[in-house]
């Protein structure tokens, strides 16, 4: 009787395994700019939706007020004012936060007492006081928060640099919101005016009135 032939597969060799490792190094290597790419983008348009919801809340608070949007010259920071807003306008504090934001990465969702809502490090979001629903409709209300002094920066871990200085989201008081490439270089980078792209759209008392602020996140 015959004994069956047993077929074995040649194994791979050494220089074949590294041939395949080595492709699938460079397909890594050129997906990868674009895959980040397009998790940023993600993550923008994410933001960006959470910032009308807030605009959205706000509308609704100057409806109930005379068409004013939250403003005390007692507040210190954009959490005060947008604390105004919680639970009655919105009751969650998820939309104030931004996953990868160096000053608002998450929050807690306790709003009770009223002093617990939007702690230090739950609100992403500047704000900009002194508005109402009768300002021009291309002014901006909520935006990401800057650097302290209305800039952005290339720098991710830095306050002002959640978009690496790419983009910078932007509610209108009109509640129409977008993402807009921002101009500048370095640390120095800026929202273009609607009507002066050379000018820095918050830079908000050149154009709006002294009675205007520019309300940054508690940090």
């Amino acid at each position: 009787m015959k004994t069956p032939r047993r077929h074995i597969r040649p194994a791979f060799t050494l220089i074949e395994l590294l041939v395949v490792i080595g492709i699938i190094a460079i397909l890594v290597g050129l997906a990868g700019p674009g895959l980040i790419s397009a998790m940023l983008s993600g993550k923008i348009a994410q933001a960006t939706a959470h910032a009308r919801q807030i605009a959205i809340g706000l509308r609704a608070y100057a409806q109930d007020n005379e068409g004013a949007f939250p403003d005390d010259k007692g507040f210190a920071s954009s959490n005060d004012a947008y604390r105004e807003l919680i639970p009655n306008y919105i009751d969650s504090e998820v939309v104030f936060t931004v996953g990868n934001s160096p000053v608002g990465k998450k929050a807690d969702n306790v709003v009770e007492p009223k002093s617990r809502a939007l702690e230090r490090g739950e609100n992403h979001w500047a704000y900009v006081s002194g508005l109402t629903t009768s300002s021009h409709s291309m002014w901006p209300l909520v935006v990401d928060h800057t650097d302290g002094s209305g800039h952005y920066t290339d720098l991710e871990t830095s306050p002002g640099g959640t978009w690496r200085g790419t983009k910078g989201i932007i509610v209108r008081t009109d509640t129409s919101a977008a993402a807009i490439r921002l101009l500048g270089s370095g640390s120095q980078r800026y929202l273009p005016r609607f009507n002066d792209p050379q000018k820095n759209a918050l830079e908000v008392r050149d154009y709006m009135g002294e009675n205007v602020r520019l309300l940054e996140p508690e940090k």
